[in-house]
């Protein structure tokens, strides 16, 4: 029972820091910065930073876990993916919207992968959602992938500040959900990767 509340009081305080860790990172765009968390910002830099950390946490399960490879593969492409969304600024560089491109070459290569071993797809997928670390993925999924756009729309925030509308506001509420998403996600990697139980598999 101890053991069961210290785990849990431990994940409340890692999820306390993570939500401190994206007030000060934004304080820092906002205030010492002054760049309005715009696509060069530390806010941007440590979601990429996260992304790349959570796709290449997963990547390494793939190569760890032959049984399990391709759905790894799979979630780690996911990833992947949303790290080359996030930096379309990069890629535009070469041509505008060219990341369109590159994401969609990655995710056909994960893809391939997932129709050549069936069988380590399912295990892959179904190690991760038999695990609770998986909740705390979708939580952040969430945040990341419906909250945060519909809570920064536009349309939102100019009836709120109607005619002092400020653009920055509107950045800082969605950057900084998008970012408490992405350590969600950070969270559920680490601690699938961290797992002393057995794997559930098909």
């Amino acid at each position: 029972m101890k053991h069961i509340l210290l785990k849990h009081l431990i994940n409340f305080i890692l999820l306390a820091l993570g939500a401190v860790c994206t007030a000060l990172v934004i304080w820092l765009d906002v205030a010492v910065f002054n760049d309005g968390v715009q696509e060069i910002s530390a806010t941007e830099f440590l979601q990429e930073v996260i992304l790349l950390t959570i796709s290449a946490l997963f990547f390494l399960q793939a190569k760890k876990h032959p049984a399990l490879r391709a759905g790894m593969i799979l979630i780690g492409g996911f990833f992947s993916c949303m790290l080359i969304r996030e930096l379309d600024a990069l890629f535009d560089l070469i041509h505008y919207g060219s990341w369109v491109y590159f994401a969609s070459l990655f995710a056909v290569y994960c893809i391939a992968w997932a129709c050549i071993s069936p069988k380590t797809s399912l295990r892959g997928l179904s190690a991760f959602l038999a695990h609770p670390a998986c909740h705390y993925m979708v939580c952040g999924l969430v945040l990341i992938l419906v909250f945060s756009r519909v809570f920064g729309m536009n349309i939102i925030w100019r009836a709120v500040m109607q005619g002092e509308y400020v653009r920055t506001v509107k950045n800082i509420v969605e950057e900084g959900t998008e970012l408490m998403g992405y350590l969600l996600c950070l969270g559920s990697a680490l601690a699938f990767r961290q797992r002393s139980e057995p794997l559930k598999t098909l």
